[in-house]
């Protein structure tokens, strides 16, 4: 009877230990195997097409597939417009990234390094650096840690993505990017895998600014998913910020309120 009572008494405890972040790890680690057979019924009705049909459906999906790379390419791609990017945001009084008066200042790269931390039960530090060759292109650097304490141990997840990013619109008070790369889970994961993402920066009045952006990337058979929405208080080179972050780990889900601060160089 007494080792019944133990017994029911470590259960929960056990059950408690495996914490979000370990739960997060076999998600991510887990590679789903796929049948990838044709059965007989479609192998049937594949070999009764005639050749007339078979050509005519390859000629109009070519025409439609087409037709949309096209017209996407040049809704992702655009016109690479020549833009000139001030020392900072706001360096002007009144302007954000960029600008197209040949009077003022510009720089022709540019380096902002970043760190912001998650206030959550699962904690969560990231170190962001975006480096610009030139105002058309960037290529982004970003390393998070999660840590978290159970009953038991403690567990920790680490992700580290490079990305190169395309600034498809530069307005005076307004940017949008996209941009893909990869990304490595360490820690048990191991694993490195494709990463593409999309964000935005407004620059409606000084000193303020707001950034959306969204990040997934594709691990083993799940997938990492980032949003983040921050409002940005900027004085000259730095900015400090406020804002919600909702980071989806495989199976688990980690968001919360982020302070951070950002530096231009």
């Amino acid at each position: 009877m007494k080792r019944k009572l133990l017994l029911l008494l470590f259960i929960p405890l056990f059950l408690c230990s495996q914490g979000t972040l370990n739960n997060a790890k076999k998600s991510l680690s887990k590679k789903n195997s796929k049948n990838s057979s044709i059965t007989s019924n479609s192998r049937a009705r594949v070999s009764q097409r005639s050749n007339s049909s078979y050509f005519f459906n390859r000629l109009l999906s070519s025409f439609v597939i087409g037709t949309l790379y096209q017209g996407s390419l040049g809704l992702l791609i655009g016109r690479p417009d020549f833009t000139r990017m001030h020392p900072y945001p706001y360096y002007t009084g009144n302007e954000g990234e960029y600008h197209y008066d040949e009077k003022n200042t510009y720089k022709n790269s540019n380096l902002k390094l970043e760190a912001n931390y998650l206030i959550n039960r699962v904690k969560g530090l990231e170190f962001n650096a975006v480096y610009k060759p030139f105002y058309l292109a960037g290529i982004e650097v970003s390393h998070l840690n999660f840590s978290e304490k159970t009953l038991l141990n403690s567990e920790s997840l680490n992700i580290t993505s490079v990305n190169l990013n395309y600034y498809r619109i530069r307005k005076r008070n307004f940017s949008m990017w996209w941009g893909a790369g990869a990304s490595y889970v360490g820690n048990e994961v191991d694993t490195w895998g494709f990463t593409y993402n999309v964000g935005t920066n407004i620059y409606p009045f000084q000193p303020i600014s707001f950034h959306l952006g969204w990040k997934q990337s594709f691990i083993n058979d799940n997938s990492i998913n980032v949003f983040k929405s921050q409002v940005k208080y900027h004085i000259k080179k730095t900015a400090l910020y406020t804002g919600y972050h909702n980071y989806a780990l495989g199976s688990e889900t980690v968001s919360g309120l982020v302070l951070g601060v950002e530096y231009t160089f």
